[in-house]
């Protein structure tokens, strides 16, 4: 029997599955296709031989893969949004480009344990509903990657602006958060819509980063173009 968690964990993941597969998204994702590594992710896989098995978690319409690939990875895209993953795919035929995209659902991810060196997490991880279930999805990504295993981690924060979760709870999330019960801090809507998504401060993120089978190596804040924080998470030696 589903918990009411549960049934709010699908309601909100519906409603971003719903936000990227709008045809502004689509579209929007289609421009970025054509752009290749940013020099944090160039610096991230520079590590890696070529071949290497790189999978990159909430794809959209293939850019980081088809740049992968074309640096001679061997790519593997997934997503929650079935229209990104259908232009990823056509995108990829239409250039001839060797990438592999797949639609899932989570929480499950749907590989063998240890099936890749290494994994993106790009703009994706305040998507995930409650806090445990972020947790939970962290295990599940350090499953399918190799003992060694690294994740790259892109996260817009919230310290650059403010220093306390109150000033995000606006008109827009009174709209739309008398619809749950099991909401928690920092968890919000946006675009005038009731799309979730959550807001992290720099100390939370890593605080579910510590309870997670990861170790920050490294990170680094953006604060003047885009206010992100940028990390690179290795599997702990004893997994």
């Amino acid at each position: 029997m589903e918990t009411k968690k549960s049934q709010e964990f699908q309601k909100l993941l519906a409603s971003v599955r719903a936000q990227f597969n709008l045809s502004n998204e689509l579209d929007s994702r289609r421009e970025e296709a054509e752009q290749g590594l940013s020099q944090h992710e160039q610096a991230f896989v520079e590590k890696y031989p070529s071949g290497s098995c790189l999978l990159d978690i909430g794809c959209a319409s293939g850019r980081l893969c088809f740049a992968l690939a074309q640096h001679g990875y061997t790519a593997t895209g997934i997503d929650i949004a079935e229209k990104q993953i259908a232009q990823a795919k056509q995108i990829a035929e239409k250039k001839g480009i060797d990438a592999t995209f797949l639609h899932y659902e989570p929480p499950k991810l749907p590989f063998p344990d240890a099936s890749f060196a290494a994994a993106f997490l790009e703009n994706v991880y305040c998507y995930i509903t409650h806090r445990d279930a972020r947790i939970s999805f962290l295990e599940e990504i350090a499953r399918v990657l190799h003992s060694d295993g690294q994740l790259f981690i892109s996260q817009p924060i919230l310290d650059a602006v403010f220093d306390n979760y109150e000033p995000i709870y606006d008109a827009n999330y009174h709209q739309f958060a008398t619809d749950y019960e099991t909401l928690e801090e920092g968890d919000n809507f946006y675009l005038e819509a009731s799309t979730y998504v959550h807001h992290f401060f720099f100390k939370d993120l890593k605080a579910e980063f510590d309870a997670s089978p990861f170790q920050l190596l490294d990170s680094s804040v953006n604060v003047k173009d885009d206010d992100k924080v940028r990390c690179v998470l290795q599997k702990h030696v004893s997994d």
